[in-house]
């Protein structure tokens, strides 16, 4: 909704990046926030994206997450779930990732999983 800041810890090369997180977040109205991670190349170095999405999500008050297993997995947890606003969120499964079967919890807050099973 128009009151959501979205953040996008997703390369906008990709599909899910562009396609699901960044034109559902600007057909709702929402505020679209980027992580700041100047000189990845590519979808660079995970535990890189993780530490640059928390500090967005903290800084931004973001309440929508739209992020990779990669990145969540190496995601810290906030110090304490008062320095979220977060209230959901998607989790892409990342290439050579298994397939979550449950839903991913970050902070207290259940984001849905989509993806692929691997065979």
């Amino acid at each position: 909704c128009e009151d959501d800041v979205v953040c996008i810890s997703i390369t906008l090369c990709h599909a899910f990046g562009m396609g699901s997180a960044v034109c559902s977040s600007l057909t709702a109205g929402a505020t679209i926030v980027l992580p700041a991670v100047g000189g990845i190349q590519g979808c660079g170095v995970p535990s890189e994206r993780a530490k640059a999405t928390l500090d967005v999500l903290q800084a931004e008050q973001c309440t929508l997450l739209f992020a990779d297993t990669h990145t969540l997995k190496l995601l810290p947890e906030p110090k304490y779930l008062t320095d979220l606003c977060l209230r959901g969120g998607v989790c892409k499964v990342g290439s050579g990732s298994t397939f979550a079967e449950e839903t991913r919890i970050y902070g207290g807050i259940k984001l849905k999983t989509m993806g692929q099973r691997k065979g």
